[in-house]
């Protein structure tokens, strides 16, 4: 079943059509394709991500940079590979 369309804005309609895209990509095409270590690494990142966005007093700018010193390391080490 689709989920109903809850926004109108081309740019949040866009931005809902690329996460979905994303999901579909990850789960159809990445995830067999991507080391146990990696995954794991990945797992946390994208949990920690997730856990501040649910925190609607935080300000996505204090995200954005919670993420970037938690997920640098590992972005590094993926470019070296």
């Amino acid at each position: 079943m689709a989920r109903a369309k809850k926004f109108t804005d081309p740019t949040d309609l866009a931005i809902c059509e690329v996460h979905r895209r994303y999901v579909e990509v990850m789960e159809t095409v990445r995830l067999e394709t991507i080391s146990p270590e990696t995954k794991e690494r990945y797992l946390a990142v994208i949990s920690s991500l997730t856990e501040k966005l649910a925190m609607p007093s935080k300000p996505l700018s204090e995200i954005v940079g919670e993420i970037m010193a938690e997920a640098g390391p590992f972005l590094f080490q993926a470019m070296q590979r």
